[in-house]
């Protein structure tokens, strides 16, 4: 029988398990599910792909449009990790200005992360467009928002860098802040033209659709319990009992990796990234907060996030895990919306969830191969869908031998010591901080 279990994260023992995908406001609007086969006791195929995420998917699509022999592997459902559980906010690159992309990379690198990273943006709104995948794009500009003078200073001197480059990124200030908003508390704000919104379980299931279309074979509810190698190939064994031999291997778990590789675990603290919904709200409702329909990140260290979904539920999410109950951080978000936006009648809530995403020390992601025909990339840190998108089909150029830009150096680990108690450590930090200063 296959194994029903979503996948299961290494994660802060302060942390409550991750409920069912259904528990997710983007479960009420992603369509039908995704219907794969169950799969025979032995495959063979020229290239293994674990992760059905967006990373996985866009690396199976790839693998397949290239006419190459693939194969997808998901322990769960698709999407059913990060990918089905985030913001669905369609953001360039990294938290990171310029400057400091460039810093970590280096001028190599870091030229080639920028311009790429940068545009990857417009490769999710052309695989949208190119496979017709209906998951609700709304291409308002996404603000992140300054919350002193600090912060301010950050954004502009970040949106300043990136219009130098040709981006179109811009600052908004004052009354044209506020008209976006529906508030007063935030008097700066980086409008970037490049973002976008989607819902994310619904372009995961678009993908996994046009994967499966292009000729790859695609397969839920098999978790990997063991991936080893053998003469030459690698041998993936799943807890329902099927054994796949592949030629190369492509790691797309990212935080949900586990013990299945610890190279690539044991280079990332993890984090959880959380959701509450408002049940869909009325119109006056709306008319009062974020009016235009923008989505919206601020500076916090812990970033607050706000949005609404295709029915107008409002989404209100922060970084950090949760524990059990969905009533403590209800009471949270209404506190929050309350501290914002104080005319706003009180809202029902319909929706409590959470994910687990994977931090770097950089804070950049990684491109790990510490095998021969295995490789893969980690560590998003919370910017998922564009940086995803485009190393899943990097990923496949890599593994397929094309040649094309390469944005991060290859590398056999970065272990991460102590990693148990600086995931427990952050997950405390993260509690108290949005218990105060996120408040305040």
């Amino acid at each position: 029988m296959a194994d029903r279990m979503a996948p299961r994260p290494a994660r802060s023992h302060l942390a409550a398990p991750e409920r069912a995908l259904p528990s997710s406001m983007w479960h009420m609007t992603a369509g039908a599910r995704v219907e794969t086969p169950e799969p025979d006791d032995m495959i063979s195929t020229g290239i293994l792909v674990i992760g059905a995420g967006f990373n996985g998917l866009t690396a199976a699509l790839r693998l397949a449009e290239c006419g190459a022999d693939a194969v997808l592997l998901e322990a769960g459902e698709i999407g059913e990790g990060a990918s089905g559980r985030n913001a669905g906010m369609v953001n360039p690159g990294q938290f990171l200005g310029p400057a400091e992309i460039s810093r970590v990379l280096g001028p190599e690198y870091g030229e080639v992360f920028l311009r790429e990273l940068g545009a990857a943006p417009d490769l999710v709104r052309d695989l949208i467009a190119r496979h017709e995948i209906d998951c609700a794009p709304d291409f308002r500009p996404v603000i992140r928002a300054a919350i002193n003078t600090r912060t301010e200073a950050m954004l502009s001197g970040q949106s300043e860098a990136w219009a130098k480059r040709g981006q179109p990124v811009e600052m908004v200030r004052g009354a044209e802040l506020q008209a976006m908003t529906g508030s007063r508390r935030w008097s700066a704000a980086m409008l970037d033209h490049r973002g976008f919104t989607i819902q994310p379980l619904a372009y995961a299931r678009g993908l996994a659709r046009a994967a499966q279309k292009a000729g790859a074979r695609l397969y839920q509810n098999q978790r990997v319990q063991s991936l080893t190698q053998e003469n030459g190939r690698w041998i993936a064994l799943t807890r329902s009992g099927t054994r796949v031999t592949a030629k190369k291997v492509i790691l797309s778990t990212n935080a949900y990796t586990g013990s299945l590789a610890p190279a690539f675990s044991e280079t990332l603290v993890t984090s959880g990234a959380f959701g509450v919904a408002t049940r869909p709200l009325d119109r006056a409702s709306r008319a009062l907060i974020f009016p235009q329909g923008h989505s919206f990140y601020d500076t916090h260290k812990i970033p607050l996030f706000f949005r609404y979904d295709p029915e107008g539920r409002l989404k209100i999410g922060s970084l950090g895990f949760l524990s059990d109950g969905a009533e403590g951080i209800q009471r949270w978000a209404a506190r929050i919306l309350a501290r914002h936006w104080p005319d706003l009648p009180a809202q029902e809530w319909s929706h409590v969830w959470q994910g687990t995403l994977g931090l770097t020390a950089h804070r950049m992601p990684r491109l790990i191969s510490p095998a021969e025909g295995l490789i893969g990339t980690i560590g998003c840190n919370g910017r998922g869908i564009a940086p995803n998108s485009y190393f899943g089909g990097m990923l496949a150029d890599i593994t397929l031998g094309r040649a094309g830009p390469r944005p991060l150096p290859v590398e056999q680990s970065s272990p991460r010591p102590l990693r148990a108690l600086q995931c427990d450590a952050l997950d405390l930090s993260m509690r108290i901080y949005r218990n105060t200063f996120l408040k305040s």
